[in-house]
């Protein structure tokens, strides 16, 4: 009896572990399913939300590394985020929401403002994401970047072209990359395969058009209606 209740205990255990080793072996796709529907969700908003400047965060010690309980809270938020715009890098398959801060729920779901008080082709335009291990999502898209493509802001009003002119590894002490320059720029930072790095990745403004104006080809990027 004692040697049939021990097997029968072994037999539990060992179907736990088995169960627990499955879910570790899911947390990440799961994660990326979550990431990815979510951000395509904001990114195909239709209308840009009103500005939540009272309760936006810019405290970059606050961001921490993508968990799959973030990304299920986040899921489930039922509060609107404050989307401000939307950011495209065409050629390497890049289109995501801008939303108005670094809170994490906002890193998780699409390119957050660095900066308050930020105005798309003023100043030095920067944006922060996270980078996953899915090179589809958020901004693991960047480092396939080059310099010489461009990457497209809009507000849904306007539409500003900028021309990659930067694409570097940097110290993450490096804040000076996102300052205000007399060269109006768009900067794009995100971490290396590790987090020990950062990538900046930063383009100059070339062109600029309201959404009724611009190239056909163009609008259609963000699937913009022509006036």
């Amino acid at each position: 009896m004692k040697f049939l209740r021990s097997q029968k205990l072994w037999t539990v255990i060992g179907s736990i572990m088995i169960i627990f080793g499955l879910l570790f072996l899911m947390a990440e796709p799961i994660q990326h399913a979550y990431v990815r529907h979510r951000s395509n969700q904001l990114t195909n908003q239709t209308y840009i939300k009103t500005s939540a400047s009272d309760s936006v965060s810019y405290d970059f010690s606050d961001v921490t590394e993508v968990t799959l309980e973030d990304v299920l809270k986040s899921q489930f938020s039922q509060h609107a985020l404050p989307v401000v715009g939307s950011l495209a890098i065409p050629e390497i398959g890049m289109h995501l929401a801008i939303l108005e801060g670094v809170s994490n729920e906002n890193l998780i779901s699409g390119a957050g403002t660095m900066k308050p008080d930020q105005e798309m082709g003023k100043g030095n335009y920067s944006l922060a994401s996270h980078n996953m291990k899915d090179p589809t999502l958020l901004f693991a898209p960047l480092h396939q970047a080059k310099i010489g493509m461009k990457a497209y802001l809009t507000d849904k009003e306007m539409i500003y072209v900028y021309e990659l002119a930067i694409h570097e590894m940097i110290e993450p002490t490096r804040v000076d990359v996102i300052r205000d320059t007399e060269t109006t720029l768009l900067t794009m930072i995100t971490c290396n395969y590790n987090g020990e790095m950062r990538l900046n990745t930063q383009g100059e403004l070339i062109d600029s058009f309201s959404v009724g104006e611009a190239p056909e080809e163009i609008a259609a990027i963000f699937n913009l209606p022509m006036y």
